[in-house]
């Protein structure tokens, strides 16, 4: 198995471990961590606070991975060199941690800028897909 396709996973795992730490959060600053409500408290939570900030994050990263996930598969699919693959998809989780960092730290135009970062490696890897 590929570094590439370990990256599926810790891409898949992102979402959860930005709830995570929001939920931790909440758990020391909000009056406790209610598990009967979890969603309830990210909704609750002050605009614009790092409980709600995470759970944009959150969000954010469901939606990065239906694009990432499909284009390593078929970046895999079509052959595409595994060490621009592997690179591609490193890049991309760097680029995703980062931005999960940022959000966190209210840091808009470098999230902004870490984003795109991230796009491009899935943009690339589509059409590293369609040359091969």
């Amino acid at each position: 198995m590929l570094f590439a396709h370990w990256m599926v996973l810790l891409a898949s795992l992102l979402p959860m471990l930005s709830a995570a730490v929001g939920k931790s959060v909440i758990a020391k600053t909000a009056g406790g961590y209610d598990n009967r409500q979890p969603r309830a408290q990210f909704d609750a939570a002050a605009e614009n606070s790092v409980i709600k900030r995470l759970g944009w994050a959150q969000d954010n990263s469901w939606e990065a991975l239906m694009m990432f996930a499909p284009a390593i598969l078929l970046a895999t699919h079509f052959g595409v060199d595994s060490s621009t693959l592997n690179a591609l998809a490193g890049v991309f989780i760097i680029a995703r941690l980062t931005y999960v960092w940022c959000y966190a730290k209210n840091l808009a135009t470098a999230r902004s800028l870490v984003w795109a970062v991230g796009l491009i490696c899935v943009v690339w890897l589509y059409i590293a897909s369609a040359l091969a």
